[in-house]
């Protein structure tokens, strides 16, 4: 094969990270994550789910809020513990809130923004009252949810877009897995003689002064 892609454990990330270069990879993924940005009028009980949501996956998982509102951040504390006793996967979940778990109090939206695109999350949830109105300023995001009734969960299973994304910071230069992992371009170059003479002493000049004298001759022959 010539391309491998797709979501898995460490076991299948470490794996694409070996063959890499034999063949291409889309990205080296995971632990999984998310990070909320929230305001006053962002429901606490969704908020404190949706965090856990991603911490229930794995013990390195991390679920970091970001919210201008402190009463908020109190309430999604206290229903994050609440919660936490009635999970499947109660162990894993705590262990990953403890140790890779926060709740930032931002003095305003932008500040909220601002220290979200450092993190550039895998998951981004907009729990805030115009979320549409705060996307064109998240610029590092894996996959972006849009208000209250848009968790994460619905774009793991049903939503429609890939969801295999960049994780750990990387969606600073990484897209989510789309059909350009699968196509691959060439460079298409054509001169004509009365083209090659208007660069030609450039070129030869630069191949000249790196010492590639072959190089600088396959250029100055077309100009006889």
């Amino acid at each position: 094969v010539d391309v491998i892609t797709g979501p898995g454990n460490i076991f299948v990330a470490t794996a694409k990270k070996m063959v890499f270069g034999d063949v291409n990879i889309d990205m080296i993924a995971g632990p999984s994550e998310i990070g909320i940005i929230a305001d006053a009028h962002a429901n606490a009980k969704y908020t404190a789910i949706d965090l856990l949501s991603q911490a229930e996956h794995d013990e390195m998982a991390s679920s970091i809020l970001i919210t201008t509102s402190k009463e908020l951040a109190i309430k999604v504390k206290d229903e994050v513990y609440s919660y936490l006793k009635k999970l499947a996967r109660c162990e894993i979940a705590r262990i990953s809130i403890e140790n890779r778990g926060a709740i930032i109090i931002a003095k305003d939206l932008e500040e909220a923004v601002s220290l979200m695109n450092k993190i550039a999350p895998e998951h981004l949830e907009l729990m805030v009252q115009n979320p549409f109105d705060l996307l064109p300023s998240i610029k590092h995001a894996g996959a972006i949810f849009m208000g209250s009734f848009t968790p994460e969960a619905i774009g793991d299973y049903v939503a429609g877009p890939n969801h295999t994304l960049p994780t750990g910071g990387t969606a600073r230069f990484y897209s989510p897995l789309n059909v350009e992992n699968f196509l691959k371009k060439s460079s298409i170059i054509s001169m004509s003689k009365t083209g090659i003479k208007e660069i030609a002493d450039a070129c030869a000049l630069i191949a000249k002064t790196e010492g590639l004298t072959a190089h600088e001759k396959s250029v100055r022959i077309r100009l006889k």
